[in-house]
């Protein structure tokens, strides 16, 4: 039999605010607030209160005993945990808001839009930065740490997992009508989707870098067949819909042919990005000609370079953390192998030493942080780890033949 006593679950409260940095509240059994920490929390302004979300957003799952966990439309996660004594419900613990990620002010824009609100932006903003950041792996092991300090109950993460079913009318919300109604139109127009295989032979040849069959495969399969109708309000959001469907297995088809795994997801998010700018289904197929010949190209350049696997285990390790200390005993470690030994393996195949080509990938990405950011080359060098401006200006010059000023006037 549990029995909970108001200085017990404050405690619990005030004691997990300062571990996580979250705010927590602690409501009776007719959802009146009793505690919260801290005591004045900054609130989503579109909101009258937090008190007021918070009842809406966990109304109806009063009989739930393991944490449930619920998102809000503009992205705040909270945790709820029921409190039960002689299988009586006598009240409530919430924890939240958090947050994924850093909300800035274009994912803040871009939410309003989607939400058609008119909600203040600014309002949003100064909120969201005062909402802790963290991952939903470790929110959810802080819901099960609380529910161990409540009940002493050891949880796992099916166990949460397992009870954040949809809600009811989440479930209507979302079902859809079979697909035989599709299917059966679908067969007496003589119109069906594109044939798996030929499909896959695309992204074969994106894998392959195969530039000059790319976009003859493209075609053939593009003037045949059925299109997918993935709106039913545009046909442009449609083909845009199905333009992001198709970059997103152009880029895996790419990382598996070779291509920087970051280049490629990034090249990928600047694609769907210009994707959403465009106005009309023929700028829309244009832009997917080029984002497959771009990542078909970049899996052929890659090819020139094909290395073996502890050696492009190095490359992606020394391309993802230019910013920070990279020692050869890392990558050794890395790569299972002999410092020694990795070293002159590296040399005989990229034929360069491991150094060298930290250097020259470095120079890389002060080019591009030259070209496309507004650092100045004092931040540059320090970002990229060099000791001092001079030193950067020296390998700078030795890689490209000119000063990273001389380099910044010329773009």
């Amino acid at each position: 039999m549990q029995r909970f006593t108001d200085e017990h679950l404050e405690f619990i409260c005030t004691v997990a605010h300062h571990l996580y940095n979250v705010p927590f509240y602690y409501f009776g059994e007719h959802n009146q607030l009793l505690y919260r920490i801290p005591v004045n929390i900054e609130h989503n302004p579109v909101f009258s209160s937090d008190q007021e979300m918070i009842t809406a957003l966990f109304d109806g799952t009063e009989d739930r005993r393991y944490p449930i966990i619920r998102e809000t439309v503009y992205l705040e996660k909270f945790f709820a945990i029921n409190l039960f004594a002689d299988d009586q419900r006598i009240g409530r613990l919430v924890a939240g808001p958090v947050i994924h990620f850093k909300m800035t002010e274009s994912i803040i824009h871009v939410t309003l839009s989607d939400l058609l609100t008119k909600a203040n932006n600014k309002e949003l903003s100064i909120y969201y930065d005062h909402v802790p950041v963290m991952s939903n792996y470790k929110f959810i092991n802080f819901a099960m740490v609380v529910y161990f300090m409540l009940y002493q109950e050891q949880l796992t993460l099916a166990d949460v997992l397992g009870n954040l079913e949809k809600d009811d009318w989440r479930k209507a919300a979302l079902e859809i009508e079979h697909p035989y109604h599709q299917i059966m139109d679908a067969r007496q127009n003589n119109l069906i989707h594109t044939e798996m295989h030929k499909e896959k032979k695309l992204l074969d040849f994106i894998r392959l870098g195969r530039t000059d069959k790319v976009l003859e495969t493209f075609h053939s399969i593009h003037k045949q067949g059925k299109k997918s109708v993935l709106s039913k309000t545009s046909y442009v959001r449609s083909q845009k819909n199905l333009a992001i469907s198709l970059i997103t297995l152009a880029t895996r088809a790419a990382v598996e042919g070779g291509v920087f795994q970051e280049i490629a997801y990034n090249l990928s998010d600047l694609y769907i990005l210009k994707l959403e700018e465009l106005t009309d289904s023929k700028a829309v197929d244009d832009l997917m000609e080029d984002a497959l010949l771009d990542f078909t190209k970049r899996v052929e350049h890659s090819k020139k370079n094909k290395y073996s696997k502890p050696i492009n285990i190095c490359q992606d390790y020394i391309f993802n953390h230019l910013h920070e200390r990279i020692t050869i005993a890392r990558l050794a470690e890395l790569t299972s192998l002999h410092p020694n030994y990795l070293s002159n393996l590296f040399k005989k195949e990229v034929g360069i030493s491991i150094s060298q080509f930290m250097l020259k990938t470095k120079i890389e990405e002060a080019q591009n942080l030259l070209t496309y950011s507004n650092y100045s080359l004092a931040e540059i060098a320090t970002l990229l780890n060099f000791n001092d401006q001079s030193y950067f200006a020296k390998v700078f010059k030795t890689y490209t033949g000119c000063t990273p000023k001389q380099f910044k006037d010329q773009k």
